[in-house]
């Protein structure tokens, strides 16, 4: 038996590895949560090039973000030497964005085209929406955004949108569709769900390219299946076709993105498309103990549209499951907050292994309070993405213009910044004399005479973008990546712009910038040859998980979507009540609450060894107070579960009312003759020694008045008013 046979027989399970050797047709891999999906993905790759003799650049694998597909590239080099990074790993926009590099002509696109992200996709439909006279204000642009992309992922062009068109919000966007596409056309620019349309209508209208693909690639494997769309299903169909060498690995129980198109009927009916396919379990988890387990299967067992399985594990039981009841969602942030201080200080966890998951994003900023309080490091994944801050978009939209000078989103974003004169009824003017004269904006400004409709202030900053851009392209062709990117913000005049900020907030962007020249030198380090039109080709497919930095030694805040793929020793998962979790629009449709409670078994799957669970008597949603726990609480088991009501015993000012009010009210109250009347709780203050510190509590008054300080370095400290010197921040 040859070295990688035994390594691979040593390393995997019999059903994994059972998974890993058949290539006798299309497999459908079930993957329980830390069952080792990825692991049997890369050894599958690697195994065909091994012992099936396939050569790499044959094999496509396929995942949904940057992050995965980079981890699965280092594993196949090291398992299967250097010829692996020929294979194709990607995600599926990477994917299709390369096949219309080569073949956007067959659709009357330049193969220089643009790609938009969702903020300027959103931008340019409300244009289109204004353009036609709908409001913005009674239609909301991002509704029309989600309809547009809903009928991108069923292969609907504007043409049959319009025959099928009959409520009168789709006739609205209907009008807003058709021009939608044109301008995207007209700007040479694909959104994220062109690149998949796009791709799937040529394969299916160009047999010569459909041919090449199908012949080209021997084996696709595709990652994370139960999350695909209608059109990465039809992707995936055609382009395995003709081999039938189909692997796709997929958990029906971690199917989370219905909201965004994500089809579990995919995985569910995958037998019925391909009649001929085998089905393997891997139900062995290498993450999780017992007692999570066993947590995570009893709730998941209340789904019916699943096609089940038990996952088991070796590992340790484990302690309990804690679920906690809380006054409010300010208690609610304390008390994680306070458990957190303690995990640490006893050097059970450090922070990196902590993750605080939630519903939505809303309910974020209680939490963030309160770890700011304390004094406390943390990352939001994602909060503002960094390609989402203002300067670093305006310096990438100068980059995009040297790219693809139609693309009008980046044009306008430009054009008058920093502000050189042209506001915008001469952008108007600009605009509407490049239709008339056939041409772009860009290219009309370009040549100074055709300007004769500017005058004054407008003709100077015309001629001053004239001059930055014609330097651009000269750089361009003169600079490094790195270099270009430093010279488009400093002749842009951005850099000078931060002058407008206070100190504080023009270092901080400064800083953003200095990151971006970072992003684009590494970016020139790991790729050879590498060109500006790469680098904005990758990072226009950024996802927040791409950009998270998990070496970093803070507490991890997220969305439980985001939490997807992603795991962690401590795992803390908060307001589990009714109409937040599960979300009140999901309880009118069965299969939206059981999407629900899908990512609750993927909440509950992230943790490792401790797993903490809470809810709150109140907290305030829409102007009102909540105050029914989740009904997914009482499909816990029982016997996994140590419950603690701490409604009785938080001394936390949170959303109080009544005479719980009242008390908090009496604690704190200062008279207000006290010439120590401003050193209240909760309020910030500097110590001569002991620094920066906040007032959990006080007594006394007057000249007898003591605080107590947790200081941001020196920890708790009780001190008299009267001798700290203290001063308020």
């Amino acid at each position: 038996m040859n070295k990688f046979l035994e390594k691979i027989k040593s390393d995997l399970n019999p059903e994994q590895l059972k998974a890993v050797v058949y290539t006798d047709g299309p497999l459908l891999i079930l993957a329980g949560a830390g069952s080792g999906k990825t692991r049997v993905l890369t050894y599958k790759a690697a195994y065909l090039v091994h012992e099936k003799n396939i050569p790499p650049y044959r094999i496509l694998a396929v995942t949904f973000t940057n992050k995965a597909a980079n981890e699965m590239k280092t594993r196949l080099i090291d398992l299967a030497g250097p010829s692996a990074d020929q294979m194709r790993v990607s995600t599926f926009h990477s994917f299709c964005l390369r096949v219309l590099r080569r073949y956007a002509d067959r659709i009357g696109y330049e193969k220089s085209f643009g790609v938009y992200d969702q903020d300027d996709s959103l931008n340019l439909i409300k244009r289109c929406m204004e353009s036609l006279d709908i409001s913005v204000k009674t239609h909301a642009p991002r509704a029309v955004a989600e309809y547009i992309s809903r009928a991108k992922e069923i292969m609907v062009d504007p043409e049959e949108y319009e025959k099928t068109a009959a409520a009168y919000f789709n006739k609205i966007v209907s009008k807003v569709y058709k021009v939608y596409q044109q301008q995207l056309r007209k700007s040479n620019v694909f959104d994220f769900d062109d690149l998949l349309f796009w791709t799937v209508y040529i394969l299916q209208n160009h047999e010569d390219v459909r041919e090449k693909l199908q012949n080209h690639f021997q084996h696709v494997l595709v990652d994370e299946y139960q999350d695909t769309n209608h059109v990465q299903f039809l992707l995936v169909k055609i382009l395995a076709e003709k081999s039938r060498m189909l692997t796709v690995v997929g958990d029906d129980d971690q199917s989370i993105y219905g909201w965004r198109g994500a089809d579990i009927r995919n995985i569910l009916d995958f037998e019925a498309s391909f009649p001929d396919c085998r089905i393997i379990k891997l139900e062995q988890n290498y993450r999780s103990t017992k007692m999570i387990l066993r947590t995570a299967s009893e709730v998941v067992k209340y789904n019916r549209s699943r096609k089940g399985k038990t996952l088991w594990t070796e590992g340790e039981e484990g302690e309990l499951i804690k679920l906690i009841k809380v006054n409010s969602d300010r208690n609610e942030a304390e008390m994680i907050c306070e458990d957190i201080e303690n995990m640490v200080a006893s050097d059970k966890y450090k922070r990196r292994d902590i993750a605080i998951l939630y519903r939505t994003n809303a309910q974020s900023r209680a939490l963030e309070e309160s770890l700011k309080n304390r004094f406390i490091p943390y990352t939001i994944v994602g909060g503002i993405r960094f390609y989402q801050r203002k300067e670093i978009k305006d310096i990438l939209a100068y980059l995009k213009m040297l790219v693809n000078p139609y693309d009008i989103i980046s044009f306008r974003r430009i054009i008058n910044f920093p502000k050189r004169g042209i506001g915008p009824v001469n952008i108007a003017r600009i605009e509407q004399a490049a239709v008339r004269r056939s041409t772009s904006p860009l290219e009309l400004l370009l040549n100074a005479e055709e300007l004769d409709f500017l005058k004054g202030a407008a003709l100077n900053g015309a001629k001053q973008f004239q001059r930055i851009y014609k330097e651009l392209v000269r750089a361009k062709k003169e600079q490094s990546p790195v270099e270009l990117a430093e010279t488009a913000a400093r002749i842009s005049g951005i850099v000078d712009s931060l002058s407008e900020y206070d100190q504080i907030e023009a270092e901080s962007r400064k800083e953003n910038i200095d990151e971006l020249i970072a992003a684009v030198q590494e970016y020139c380090d790991k790729v050879e040859n590498a060109t500006l039109e790469g680098f904005l080709e990758e990072i226009a497919l950024y996802t927040d998980v791409d950009t998270w930095d998990s070496s970093q030694d803070v507490v991890t805040l997220m969305t439980l979507h985001s939490a997807k793929g992603l795991e962690f020793p401590k795992v803390f998962i908060t307001g589990l009540e009714e109409g937040l979790f599960p979300l009140s629009r999901s309880m009118e449709k069965p299969e939206e609450l059981e999407e629900e409670r899908r990512l609750f078994y993927v909440g509950i799957t992230r943790a490792e060894k401790s797993l903490t669970l809470s809810y709150a008597q109140r907290r305030m949603r829409f102007g009102e107070m909540l105050s029914i726990k989740s009904r997914f609480i009482d499909e816990l088991p029982e016997e996994c579960i140590e419950f603690e009501d701490q409604t009785f015993s938080s001394s936390y000012p949170g959303t109080y009312t009544g005479s719980e009010r009242a008390h908090y009210d009496e604690q704190n109250y200062v008279a207000p003759n006290d010439k120590y009347r401003d050193l209240k709780v909760g309020k910030r203050i500097i110590h001569p020694t002991w620094g920066e510190g906040k007032i959990v509590s006080r007594t006394g008054s007057s000249d007898n008045t003591t605080v107590e300080v947790r200081f941001r370095w020196g920890g708790k400290k009780k001190l008299f008013a009267k001798y700290a010197n203290l001063k308020l921040i």
